[in-house]
């Protein structure tokens, strides 16, 4: 559908919302400057600034074709075995549209109302996480998460603002809400018995979106507060209270806007959505390695948490188009992402105390964590002579407060060869490298820079030789075609460690019809940093799907034994990159 507007208004009041038009969006060409009234055409021709102003006013008025725009999920959280109207938040012009998902034991259902869906899960899908598009004849969504949880799901019942009106829960549960307002906040009530460990996490602003710095607060029925979390998995809080007795207590939460400002007080809309894990049994905080060799099996993978039985069953679920490989237990709440290395790789745990692991060979991943004071980590390790190596540590990424510090030792002379605490800023995982001159005995020593320490200091490192390599990244997940009929697609290309070969761009997995203008990437100069793909449809073509952009190397790369081949990349959240895009090509109007 297409809405025009008209303008006929008298000549000041014409001119006045021009100049307001101007303010708040960027000029575009109308086509249809016929519907002008002479006598303002004449008045604009008698002036120039008023006839600048015309045609300015006129390009604001130019017609957009409307996008379906997903924004949202509520409830954010469904149960195993269950089947759950939910409603997409967004913009949709066009209903019904199409729901794509990343996984095939999820059927999602399109209602006849705008914005309804049945999403229904049978009763041995597995928790976790499901990317979820919504697309119609002229556009696509972003992806979009929809929690799975294999629990029973709760929604706060409003007015619970107070203690005395708190929704009640029964545990083991999630319960779900939404902030909608300024200085809301949100009270529920939970029986605990003595000795038990009560768990609450959070999840909002991580993987949900939800632009909200939560606080949750453990009080007692006069408000007291017992402990308050903040901060713990990313910007999203995590409870854990040990009951002294059995007693009633009160959850609470609130929130404060993702980016700070300057008003006092807790914040609200419609976007602060979160569910919320509560249990007194089985939970898993997390899953280690947090990365996974090629080679990895199952019990490479060691679960940590609370209240978890001596014997259970580790469950892990395979990689999608859009999420890594999630591990969990049967039947419990929690679950870890664990990304995936695309070699082979010695698994290698921690050892108590001051003594240190060793590798027997590299590459290799050391997982572990900082529980005390003053803790340090340590692993050793042989190289090779005039190799250069890289130890790049994962934590942060995967919502771990570690604050790390790496630091590579001479075991022969204790001389430092290397040391890092920040990748770069706002990137607080740490990376090395250096370069063995002889064949020696190294050791990788892993501390808190700030002597931060807890059960949930976890981290993975991974140790590799440095090879030449190269990244391609794009900074959407889903393209559409134009009025032209083609789309050009920003790819930025971040070569390391002397990467020198020219690429040439393209794409794959497009239909008959529409074609990738393949671009190159020469090894220097502008367009080695970033290109332009350009991809044009036939005027017969029409298209929804996935396709993937990726980069050719010249013989040179073979030659050194390199991989030839690179797939662009797109960042979901910070520790989820996909490789699959989606590309909306119109059919053409008559």
């Amino acid at each position: 559908m297409r809405n025009e507007l008209y303008f006929r208004p008298p000549v000041a009041s014409f001119f006045c919302g021009c100049t307001q038009a101007l303010r708040s969006s960027p000029p575009r060409l109308h086509a249809s400057a016929r519907f002008v009234p002479d006598g303002l055409l004449r008045t604009a021709r008698g002036s120039g600034i008023a006839f600048v102003s015309l045609l300015l006013c006129l390009a604001v008025s130019t017609p957009a074709i409307a996008q379906v725009q997903l924004d949202r999920f509520y409830p954010p959280v469904v149960s195993v075995g269950s089947k759950t109207t939910v409603k997409a938040e967004g913009k949709f012009p066009k209903w019904p549209v199409k729901a794509i998902v990343d996984r095939d034991d999820i059927e999602v259902t399109v209602e006849k109302d705008s914005g309804q869906l049945s999403v229904q899960l049978s009763a041995d899908a597995e928790p976790g996480i499901v990317w979820v598009r919504l697309v119609d004849e002229t556009s696509a969504s972003k992806l979009v998460p929809l929690l799975i949880e294999p629990t029973a799901t709760l929604e706060e019942v409003e007015p619970n603002q107070k203690i005395a009106e708190a929704t009640s829960v029964a545990l083991p549960t999630v319960v779900y809400g939404r902030l909608a307002k300024s200085n809301e906040i949100d009270t529920y009530r939970v029986q605990v018995k003595q000795g038990q460990t009560f768990v609450a996490t959070t999840f909002a602003h991580r993987p949900l979106g939800s632009p909200m710095d939560a606080v949750m607060q453990l009080v007692d029925e006069q408000g007291n507060v017992i402990t308050q979390a903040d901060d713990d998995r990313g910007i999203d809080p995590q409870l854990v209270y040990v009951a002294e007795e059995d007693r009633e207590l009160w959850v609470r939460i609130f929130a404060f806007p993702e980016v700070p400002t300057g008003t006092i007080g807790y914040a609200g809309s419609a976007s602060f959505v979160y569910s919320i894990r509560m249990t007194n049994d089985a939970y898993v905080d997390h899953v280690l390695p947090l990365v996974l060799p090629a080679n990895a099996v199952a019990s490479d993978s060691t679960v940590f948490g609370w209240n978890l039985p001596p014997k259970f069953d580790l469950q892990q679920r395979a990689a999608t188009d859009h999420s890594p490989r999630i591990t969990q237990l049967a039947a419990s709440l929690g679950w870890q992402w664990q990304m995936s290395l695309p070699h082979d790789a010695a698994v290698i745990a921690e050892t108590e105390g001051d003594d240190f692991a060793t590798a027997a060979s590299l590459p290799c991943v050391f997982s572990g964590h900082i529980t005390t004071a003053n803790d340090v980590d340590r692993l050793r390790f042989k190289t090779r002579a005039s190799t250069r190596y890289k130890a790049e540590l994962h934590s942060r990424a995967f919502d771990f407060p570690l604050d790390s510090q790496l630091r590579v030792i001479d075991v022969a002379d204790g001389s430092e060869l290397a040391r890092n605490d920040d990748v770069s800023r706002g990137q607080y995982d740490s990376v090395v490298e250096f370069t063995a001159k002889d064949a020696s005995e190294f050791e990788l020593q892993v501390s808190d820079l700030v002597d931060g320490h807890s059960a949930r200091h976890a981290y993975s490192v991974v140790i590799t030789e440095v090879l030449p390599a190269v990244e391609l990244s794009v900074s959407e997940d889903h393209f559409a075609t134009g009025k032209e009929r083609t789309v050009e697609i920003p790819v930025t290309i971040a070569r390391k460690h002397g990467f020198d070969q020219e690429l040439t761009i393209t794409a794959e997995g497009l239909p008959e019809g529409i074609n990738a203008e393949s671009v190159v990437s020469q090894a220097k100069g502008d367009t080695s940093k970033s290109v332009k793909l350009k991809i044009v449809a036939d005027k017969t073509a029409s298209f929804q799907g996935p396709f993937r952009i990726i980069a050719r190397a010249s013989g040179e790369a073979q030659k050194a034994d390199l991989s030839t081949t690179y797939t662009a990349t797109h960042s979901l959240r910070e520790a989820v990159t996909i490789q699959s895009l989606w590309l909306t090509v119109p059919a053409a109007k008559e």
